[in-house]
């Protein structure tokens, strides 16, 4: 009878547990199975949404592209709109595959779904009808648009495009470009530095430096921080600045890093600036042995062709300079005294811009003729008296000065001139001849890399106006 009993109370738990199941299940599918109609057509409608959200996304990416510059980023709103299109991306061939390959009543527990993401994805429809509020301010951007001439020569654009190109060579790390002051080097490499600003480059920051005369290691680096507008401790010694300068721009990414007026090489490990790390150097100096020392591929500035050195003076002097043709014959032989120099040609023009007299032309010409300093004394004099000042050597210096008693427009003949400084006593007796020649060959290598010398080839070499100029005066110093 015991027994009797405990079968029927295990019979009857049993039943309870198999209607709470059958309750369970029931309750399941009401709450979330519906009538799976029309699922298909729903589906459908989320891939043609899908479509037409892509196609927003890519018109919001042209926007982008035709609008984005550096200082400028996209609007985290705009970034979260690209992450959802992005999840949905992911979740529509998900939902679509779960829906073709289930059973007819397997479809109604999806049938919400496909609701609520094509509800999401007119959400999103919505959402990216963006105005014009695709970008903001970058406050993290580190870089300045600099000042340059509104007309630029086709001689100083070739450079600036060399300088870039090696910019996007992955194979160069350092860039010098070297030329006698007023040549135009800082002009090229501050375009150079404006391009990147401009347009949309590989470069997270751009870092523009301008190096003092007297280097000190100390000096650049509070300079480079300063650019960055980031502080190095005052106190710290040379290498734990070296080593915050180097964690900063490390972190920083990919740099160009411009130093203007480098007058000797360093160590760029002492500085703190990396080498190999996605940075790049850019630095001019007015001696091609700077760039050497620096191990940079080096850029020689030339002086302009007759053409450029002419449209650059008529640029500043004024176009209608060629109404009066009584005046253009002086005004072409200023600009062939000016010697392809654009920083002497730019302040003779603006000099004698607006004046029309034929007197005050001649007159200009003559003193140019005389003196080309007196017009450019303080533009120019400073850079060329220091690229002497570094010679050092007394010896060099007097052999530079010699160079100003020569009157032949074709160029010095080296071996004559080095032969002239043997017989003035200005190279020591060495023990033979061919030792004295060596060394007159090396200093005039000297001269010619630090730009007080230029070679014109055919074993000449030749003093600028300018040079000669100088040397003069220094002359007079003696």
């Amino acid at each position: 009878m015991d027994s009797a009993k405990e079968i029927f109370m295990e019979f009857v738990g049993q039943a309870g547990t198999v209607f709470e199941v059958g309750k369970s299940i029931l309750g399941l599918i009401e709450n979330h199975w519906e009538f799976p109609r029309g699922i298909d057509e729903n589906v459908n409608n989320l891939r043609r949404k899908g479509d037409r959200l892509n196609g927003q996304k890519e018109g919001i990416e042209s926007r982008i592209k035709s609008k984005l510059r550096p200082r400028k980023k996209i609007s985290k709103e705009v970034v979260l709109y690209f992450e959802d299109v992005k999840r949905m991306n992911g979740e529509i061939p998900i939902l679509v595959s779960k829906v073709s390959t289930r059973s007819f009543f397997s479809r109604g527990f999806l049938v919400n779904d496909v609701r609520k993401m094509g509800e999401e994805l007119d959400e999103l429809l919505e959402k990216g009808r963006f105005s014009d509020d695709l970008l903001v301010d970058d406050l993290s951007w580190i870089g300045q648009v600099l000042p340059t001439p509104s007309f630029v020569v086709d001689a100083i654009e070739l450079v600036k495009n060399k300088i870039i190109r090696y910019l996007r060579n992955d194979g160069v790390q350092k860039i010098g470009v070297y030329g006698m002051a007023g040549v135009g080097k800082t002009t090229v490499v501050k375009l150079v530095n404006n391009e990147l600003l401009k347009s949309v480059s590989n470069f997270d920051i751009i870092v523009w430096v301008t190096v003092s005369r007297e280097f000190s290691v100390i000096e650049l680096q509070k300079k480079i921080a300063e650019a960055m507008n980031v502080v190095i401790t005052v106190d710290e010694d040379e290498i734990l600045r070296a080593g915050m300068l180097y964690e900063i721009l490390t972190e920083k990414g990919r740099f160009v890093l411009f130093l203007d007026g480098v007058w000797e090489g360093f160590s760029l490990e002492k500085v703190g600036i990396p080498e190999f790390s996605g940075g790049k150097l850019v630095l001019t100096a007015q001696s091609m042995d700077v760039c050497r020392q620096m191990d940079c591929h080096v850029i020689k500035m030339e002086r302009l062709p007759e053409q450029d050195a002419w449209q650059l003076f008529l640029d500043n002097v004024g176009h209608n300079l060629m109404n009066f043709t009584d005046l253009l014959p002086i005004a072409r032989c200023i600009v062939e005294r000016c010697a392809g120099l654009p920083l002497v040609i730019v302040t003779v023009a603006c000099t004698m811009r607006g004046e029309r007299s034929l007197s005050i032309w001649r007159n200009a010409l003559v003193e140019l003729k005389s003196n080309i300093l007196v017009w450019v004394k303080n533009e120019v004099y400073s850079q060329l008296r220091f690229s002497y000042d570094r010679l050092k050597d007394p010896g060099i210096q007097k052999c530079f000065l010699t160079c100003a008693s020569y009157c032949e427009d074709l160029g010095i003949l080296k071996g004559q001139l080095i032969m002239d400084w043997i017989e003035k006593g200005l190279i020591d007796e060495m023990g033979s001849k061919e030792v004295m020649l060596d060394k007159g060959q090396a200093i005039l290598r000297t001269l010619v890399e630090n730009c007080l010398l230029e070679d014109v080839g055919n074993e000449r070499v030749r003093m600028h106006d300018l040079t000669i100029d100088m040397a003069k005066l220094i002359i007079q110093e003696l």
